[in-house]
C-alpha cells in the first residue's frame, strides 16, 4: 500500500471534563434522532420528541444540531476544523495535493467515529428512510464546496474541482463497503491507495 507520510502532528492533549460532556450531548441527542426517525419517519419525530428522549431541552437541540436530519447524521461532525484547515495550508502548490485532500477528508471521517456518530445506524436509516436523501445530498454537496474552496488556494479551480472529485469517488467508494473498525483506522491509506488505483485503470484502459 502507498505510505502518505502524512506531517507530524504534535498529540493532542486529554479533552476537559467540558468538551466530554458536549461530546456525550450531542450523542445523546444525535443516538435520539437517530431511533425516532428510524421508527417514525422525520416528518413523525418531532424536535421536542427527540429533546425528550435525550434529555435536553429545545435549545440544547438548537446549540448542537440546525434541524433533525442534521442530527440524523451527526451534522456538526461533518466540517473542516480550523486546525485541519491550517495543515492543509501549511504546504503549499499541487505537490501532494491529492494526497493532502486524503488526509483531511479521512480526518473528517475519523473525527465522525471520535464523536459518537453511528454510521452503521446512519447506513440503516438512509435506507429505510429515502426522505433524507436531499438533506443528505445538500449536506455532503456543502462539505465538498468548503473542500473545494480549500484546494483552490493550492491550484486552479478546474484542477481544485478535478483533484476533489478524485477523492471524493473513492470516498463514494468506500461507503459501499462493509464497515470494519480496522478498515476505519486504515481510512486515509485507503483513499489514496484508491484514488491512486483509478489513476492506473484510467492509464492502462488507454494502452
Amino acid at each position: 500500500m502507498t505510505t502518505l507520510n502524512p506531517t507530524p502532528v504534535p498529540a493532542a492533549a486529554a479533552p476537559s471534563l467540558r468538551e466530554r460532556k458536549k461530546v456525550e450531548t450531542r450523542t445523546a441527542i444525535h443516538e435520539a434522532a437517530l431511533r425516532l426517525v428510524a421508527e417514525n419517519g422525520v416528518e413523525h419525530a418531532s424536535v421536542d420528541a427527540i429533546c425528550s428522549e435525550a434529555g435536553v431541552s429545545t435549545r440544547t437541540f438548537f446549540n448542537y444540531f440546525p434541524s433533525k436530519v442534521s442530527a440524523v447524521v451527526g451534522l456538526p461532525s461533518f466540517v473542516i476544523t480550523d486546525a485541519q484547515r491550517d495543515a492543509f495550508l501549511e504546504r503549499d502548490g499541487e505537490r501532494w495535493l491529492v494526497r493532502d485532500l486524503c488526509a483531511l477528508v479521512g480526518g473528517i471521517m475519523d473525527a465522525t467515529s471520535r464523536d459518537g456518530v453511528d454510521r452503521q445506524a446512519i447506513r440503516d436509516v438512509l435506507s429505510r428512510r429515502k426522505e433524507i436523501a436531499p438533506d443528505i445530498i445538500k449536506f455532503a454537496a456543502e462539505l465538498r464546496r468548503d473542500i473545494v474552496a480549500l484546494a483552490e488556494r493550492r491550484t486552479t479551480p478546474d484542477r481544485a474541482q478535478l483533484a476533489v472529485t478524485l477523492v471524493m469517488a473513492a470516498v463514494d467508494s468506500a461507503l459501499h463497503r462493509p464497515l470494519d473498525p480496522a478498515f476505519d483506522q486504515e481510512f486515509t491509506e485507503w483513499l489514496f491507495e484508491a484514488v491512486m488505483t483509478m489513476q492506473a485503470i484510467a492509464r492502462e484502459s488507454l494502452d
